[in-house]
Order: C-alpha cells, then sequence, then structure tokens
C-alpha cells in the first residue's frame, strides 16, 4: 500500500510530506469499529499480545488534505512477519492496483498491467519485519500516552481497546537511520506531526484483530494540515491455508 500511495503523492506534491508520515506510522503488520462508552484510563505499558503466522485482511484508508481527499480499500493476506498479498482500489482510478511483498522486495501492477518490481523495500531499521510482540515494544517505548479504552466487540470477537499516542520526534528516534536521506526540512515537518494508533487485542486470544493509524500534520510554511485514517481488520487468523509468493 505504501509503494502505491507514495507514487500517487509525487504526483500531487503537497502530499508528499504526509506520505512520509503515513510510512512512517504503519510499523505494525497489516468492520468499523464500535466504540465503548466508559472514559479511557492512562496505564504505563500495552497487554500482551500473541504473534500470530498468517491472517487475511481488510483496510480502508482516507488521506484529507484542504478540499483533496483520497479514498482507498482493499484486502488481502500475511505472512508473518515479511510477506503479504494486497489488493487496493481507490476513488481516483477504475483500475485496481496489487501489490506483493516478499521480504524486502515488492511487486506491484495495476490492472492487468505488467509486474514491476523494486528491491530494498521496509525501512524502520526492520521494525516492520519483527514480530507483533517486538514491535509493541519497542512502540511502548517511545509513546507520549497510552490508554485503555475497555471492551469492545469488532465483528463478534470481544476485545480491549488500546490507544497510543506518539509525538513526531519519537517516532524519528524509532525510526533511526531508515529516514537519513530524507531532507532536513521533510524531518523538521515529520518531527511535528502527531501519531494515535488504536489497538483491538482479544480479551481471549491476545491478538491483534484490528487497529486503526490516524496522522494529524498541523499546517505549516506551504504545507496545508493533513489528515489520514488506515483503518486494518484481520480475521482467519493462523489459517494454515493462506501463502503468499512472488508472482510468476
Amino acid at each position: 500500500m505504501n509503494t502505491f500511495i507514495l507514487q500517487y503523492a509525487r504526483r500531487h506534491r503537497l502530499l508528499f510530506v504526509a506520505v512520509w508520515a503515513a510510512i512512517l506510522a504503519t510499523l505494525v503488520a497489516v468492520a468499523l469499529p464500535t466504540y465503548a462508552a466508559e472514559q479511557p484510563t492512562q496505564v504505563d505499558a500495552l497487554p500482551f499480545v500473541n504473534n500470530f503466522a498468517t491472517a487475511r485482511f481488510k483496510l480502508l484508508a482516507t488521506l484529507q488534505s484542504g478540499d483533496t481527499k483520497f479514498v482507498a480499500y482493499g484486502g488481502g493476506e500475511a505472512v508473518m512477519p515479511d510477506r503479504s498479498s494486497t489488493w487496493l482500489g481507490n476513488d481516483q482510478s477504475k483500475d485496481l492496483i496489487y501489490v506483493i511483498q516478499v521480504g524486502t522486495t515488492v511487486y506491484q501492477r495495476v490492472g492487468n498491467g505488467p509486474w514491476q518490481r523494486t528491491d530494498g523495500a521496509g525501512g524502520m531499521d526492520g521494525l516492520q519485519f519483527q514480530p507483533l510482540s517486538a514491535q509493541f515494544n519497542l512502540i511502548q517505548t517511545k509513546a507520549n500516552a497510552i490508554l485503555n479504552f475497555g471492551n469492545e466487540m469488532v465483528s463478534n470477537v470481544p476485545t480491549t481497546r488500546y490507544q497510543v499516542w506518539l509525538s513526531g520526534d519519537k517516532a524519528l528516534e524509532l525510526a533511526g537511520n531508515s529516514l537519513d536521506t530524507l531532507p532536513a526540512d521533510v524531518r523538521d515537518i515529520i518531527s511535528q506531526v502527531t501519531y494515535k494508533y488504536d489497538f483491538w487485542i482479544g480479551t481471549q486470544d491476545s491478538f491483534l484483530h484490528q487497529q486503526n493509524v490516524e496522522i494529524m500534520v498541523p499546517e505549516m510554511n506551504d504545507v496545508p494540515n493533513f489528515n489520514t485514517n488506515v483503518l486494518t481488520t484481520f480475521y482467519d487468523i493462523n489459517d494454515p491455508n493462506i501463502s503468499v509468493n512472488a508472482p510468476q
């Protein structure tokens, strides 16, 4: 998904900085939530999360800046920690986008077009290729705040929703050296971005069943304020029939 959005952003220059923020935000692997009425309580850490081997997912992404709005939707399959197959539709084109990631190699095609291969994908110093439990441990060490919103249902699965707030400077610390090639002014803008993660963790199985990432970019210089949301819902967790391979 990041590969496609990045290409879109290059054609719409105002979205460039926000797209790098989105890439930073999608640290954790790949039905709208029902929110609880109770008030959240601040906690010191995220709970234990089980690592799953495979899962299917559906996603909905919205990127908005002023009067410009971009909506993408899709789904796919993941084989943890570094394989995924995703299809994406959007409100800007009738063609579907297909993306397959195998390790640090990404294959992408538009509609029935040829597959394009890109090597060296990844970033975040390999964080996205670590088990979910390791990713959670790293994120919470940089969190500005962690909130517990109580029990909520995701589809028919009982979960507890946790919310993590992360400032831009903390996100850059988490990225390590992987974003050193970005211009200094872009890094400065990213440092002012606010990230909000919502994680729905199963109360009975401790799996991550759903996540929502919201990125808030304030207005600064020639960059307008920008908000994006990426909602991902996981299902068929640990289905042994799920596999992801490079296209032939």
